[in-house]
């Protein structure tokens, strides 16, 4: 069988291969293995975690916990449990239906929608939750918010009273939170924004040509996406704006950047860089050596000052922007959080950004983001220690979605007969 997507389906179906649904009471066990909980505390080895209807039940000493003799039981000697990971940027419409199964393949167990057509992302996530279809946990944005355009997937608002309607219109077709683009006008932005709140929807911006990060962030911006809009601000900012990008860097490498940062921290706005984006759409895209060998060094700058963000106390998402042109995914997630490394955060710091991060944002902390007792049995199952090096979360032996086994080894190993 060559196709790794149905593959993945049949997988799911097939009680000894995918473990049981969350909802039929069997139990799965995982025992022996190293735990890393993700939040913060020391790997914790020879432990084993036992998961019913879809839940963590039992967390302890692999010597003390006695699993039933009913229960799936894992081997997990030599390997290290994670939780699931979280993608808080992506596209699934453009990327399509077949990246539901790739991402959890990848150990994704969460995305974060922000922008393409709800009515085909609401029928995915039912498909998903009523067991039909495999797939991540998906919060989904629907069309984008924007000013003056023709792209796919936006509503266009000219003024306030249109911005504050489209808000109230993608809030009553089921969005789970608000996705406004660059074209939209400085007033319409602060319009969606007071409507949107007065909806209780969170707010994810791209942020608009007229506006600067700082505006942005003081209006009530739940997370800001991009590491480009850090120059953009300063670029085309209307008050004094930067000459160049050399400018617009001296500016945020000094005491503006870390008033700046001091700013999103103190407001609490999350941000997601989508460093791996970037570097693909920006230094990689056109493959000449001579143009990468301008964009790099600018690329290099901006993870520093990513870095220099969460040193500030700002909180950081992982995500990719995929969609349907070179970002894979599920696999550039991992790159993702290679260049969060990179740009100076711990591997257990890289791993929050898309574990604990999501879970505090979404305001699901009590259900997601870590390893504990009474939580959704989202979890990972790597045969190297990502703490060692981050480029280990590549390493996925098996994905426990809902407290389902997936085995991803096998399905590969499938693939390669």
């Amino acid at each position: 069988m060559r196709n790794p997507w149905l593959l993945l389906i049949l997988l799911a179906t097939a009680g000894d291969c995918f473990g049981q649904s969350p909802r039929s009471g069997k139990i799965l066990v995982l025992r022996s293995v190293t735990v890393i909980d993700g939040t913060g505390a020391a790997a914790r080895p020879e432990t084993t975690v036992v998961v019913q209807n879809g839940r963590i039940t039992k967390i302890g000493k692999a010597s003390e916990v006695v699993a039933p003799k009913s229960a799936q039981s894992i081997d997990g000697i030599g390997k290290f449990l994670i939780p699931g990971l979280w993608d808080m940027h992506g596209h699934l419409t453009d990327a399509g239906e077949g990246a539901l199964a790739q991402l959890v393949e990848n150990g994704v167990t969460g995305v974060r929608d922000l922008g393409g057509d709800l009515e085909r992302v609401r029928a995915w996530r039912a498909d998903i939750e009523a067991g039909k279809r495999v797939g991540p946990h998906i919060v989904a944005a629907g069309p984008l918010l924007d000013g003056p355009t023709e792209a796919k997937w936006h509503v266009v608002a000219k003024n306030e009273a249109e911005a504050r309607e489209l808000v109230r219109t993608i809030k009553a077709s089921g969005a789970d939170l608000l996705k406004t683009h660059m074209n939209l006008s400085k007033e319409a932005f602060l319009a969606a924004v007071d409507e949107a709140k007065k909806l209780g929807l969170p707010i994810a911006v791209h942020k608009p040509s007229e506006m600067t990060i700082a505006e942005v962030s003081n209006a009530g911006a739940s997370s800001l996406e991009h590491v480009e809009m850090l120059l953009h601000s300063e670029l085309y900012g209307e008050d004094d704006p930067a000459k160049s990008f050399d400018e617009a860097f001296a500016r945020l490498e000094g005491e503006k950047g870390a008033a700046l940062w001091a700013k999103l921290a103190k407001n609490g706005t999350y941000f997601v860089p989508t460093l791996v984006a970037y570097e693909r759409g920006f230094v990689l895209w056109s493959n000449k050596p001579e143009a990468m060998l301008k964009r790099r060094p600018i690329h290099w700058r901006g993870l520093d000052l990513i870095g220099a963000m969460h040193r500030a106390g700002v909180k950081i998402l992982a995500g990719t922007d995929f969609s349907d042109w070179a970002v894979v995914p599920g696999v550039d997630l991992h790159n993702e959080l290679a260049l969060l490394v990179e740009a100076g955060f711990s591997p257990m710091e890289a791993l929050q950004a898309a574990t604990l991060r999501p879970a505090e944002f979404l305001g699901r902390s009590k259900e997601l983001g870590t390893i504990e007792e009474g939580k959704i049995a989202d979890l990972v199952l790597l045969d190297m220690d990502p703490l060692e090096s981050i480029s280990h979360t590549r390493k996925i032996r098996a994905v426990v979605l809902g407290g389902r086994y997936v085995d991803v080894v096998k399905m590969r190993d499938e693939l390669m007969r």
